[in-house]
């Protein structure tokens, strides 16, 4: 029996330059791609068929993020204006789910990205401000610390005082994913 899929006969594209945490768990079909610096940070999780692309500009991960399947990080095109030689910053802490897109400035420590959200380039996102799933953030759009977009776009402060449990609980879900995903940081470096 043979596989309908074969082989790219295209040799494999140079390797981004990184900086790279030991501690970080990298899943080995994780893509890393582009000339610029990819920074990650320690006891971050990035899962299988995560994108993060440094074609445009660097990419700088924190310390004990999730970046889940089929999520991509970095500039999918040119960005324009003065967010274009910072790249993309995501702080500690932060969480991006399934399928979410990650165009931002910066993202605040303690943030989530829910399943298939969109965050435009140049976004500035304060702390602890949650996206809900298939929301947007407009391109150049900054929202202040503890928002909460929703539904159709519509927002929110969050003034449950809750953001050190839920930081509690992303380090032990980083805690568990390192014993789930099996790393392959070696590939990377």
């Amino acid at each position: 029996m043979s596989s309908s899929k074969r082989a790219s006969m295209m040799p494999a594209g140079p390797k981004p330059p990184t900086s790279l945490s030991s501690t970080l768990i990298i899943a080995d079909n994780a893509t890393l791609t582009g000339t610029n610096l990819i920074t990650i940070g320690a006891s971050t999780i990035v899962h299988p068929r995560t994108r993060i692309s440094c074609v445009h500009a660097p990419v700088t991960i924190g310390s004990s993020c999730i970046l889940s399947e089929r999520s991509s990080i970095g500039f999918q095109s040119s960005p324009s204006g003065e967010g274009q030689g910072r790249g993309v910053v995501i702080e500690n802490g932060v969480v991006v789910e399934i399928g979410a897109i990650v165009e931002a400035s910066r993202i605040g420590e303690g943030s989530l990205i829910e399943v298939n959200a969109k965050v435009g380039k140049g976004a500035v996102l304060g702390k602890h401000c949650k996206i809900g799933p298939l929301c947007t953030v407009a391109e150049g759009e900054v929202l202040p610390d503890f928002t909460v977009v929703f539904g159709n776009g519509q927002r929110r402060i969050d003034s449950s005082g809750a953001q050190e449990l839920k930081l509690k609980m992303v380090g032990r879900q980083v805690e568990v994913l390192r014993k789930l995903i099996p790393s392959n940081l070696a590939k990377f470096q």
